[in-house]
């Protein structure tokens, strides 16, 4: 009875010393999984960050690309539905309702160009393209220039496309430029220089007429000189 008793409590100590062991290993297999996760983690982390910051780079510039469209599509429009001629206090209210559309950017780093571009009528009919020719053009803000006003001077197709140029009409032309810079400028770095153009046709009247400082008024070009 002796005997089998204490080699039942050998083989109790053995089972034992067996389940501690495979415990011990299992948790060591625990350690190493763990181990390995964190420097999985650590190696995918900058990548991950760097996905994350271009999105947020990438998605600004669209953002702020789509404002500055609408910024310009409004200033063409807006200058389209004049009834009469537009005075600089007319345009000042127009450029300033304008950049108001491209907020919670800084509006004063916009620059804004309206122009009025008249073309001709060519004879005989159809003989060619309509020359473009520049009434009167305004800018305001930052790196804007305005158009030389000319009714010698044919602007050119870059510039004023050919599909929309109509004999013995016009349009207004809106132009808008903004510097964008990225909040973190670690995926994309220094500046973009986003531009927008757009083609309105006035809304009341065959050309929209514009009163300078002087007081002198030009709507059109009758045999090549402003009118």
């Amino acid at each position: 009875m002796m005997r089998h008793r204490a080699g039942r409590i050998r083989l109790g100590r053995r089972v034992g010393a067996i389940a501690a062991h495979l415990r011990a290993t299992l948790s060591g297999f625990a350690v190493h999984a763990t181990a390995t996760a964190a420097v999985e983690f650590a190696m995918v982390l900058p990548v991950m960050l760097i996905v994350y910051l271009g999105s947020v780079a990438v998605g600004g510039a669209v953002t702020a690309d789509r404002k500055l469209s609408n910024l310009s599509l409004t200033l063409a429009n807006l200058t389209a539905r004049a009834t009469a001629a537009l005075q600089d206090s007319d345009l000042n209210g127009i450029f300033n309702a304008s950049a108001a559309i491209l907020l919670p950017y800084d509006s004063t780093q916009a620059g804004m160009v309206v122009s009025s571009i008249v073309f001709d009528t060519p004879v005989p009919a159809g003989s060619r393209t309509p020359n473009a020719y520049v009434v009167w053009s305004t800018a305001s803000g930052t790196g804007a220039t305005a158009l030389t006003p000319s009714c010698l001077t044919n602007l050119s197709s870059t510039l004023v496309p050919n599909n929309i140029r109509t004999p013995g009409g016009s349009v207004i032309l809106a132009q808008a430029v903004f510097p964008y810079r990225p909040v973190v400028g670690y995926v994309i770095s220094g500046t973009i220089n986003l531009s927008e153009n757009d083609f309105m046709v006035p809304r009341n009247m065959s050309s929209v007429p514009r009163t300078d400082s002087s007081g002198t008024t030009h709507s059109t070009c009758v045999a090549g000189v402003l009118t």
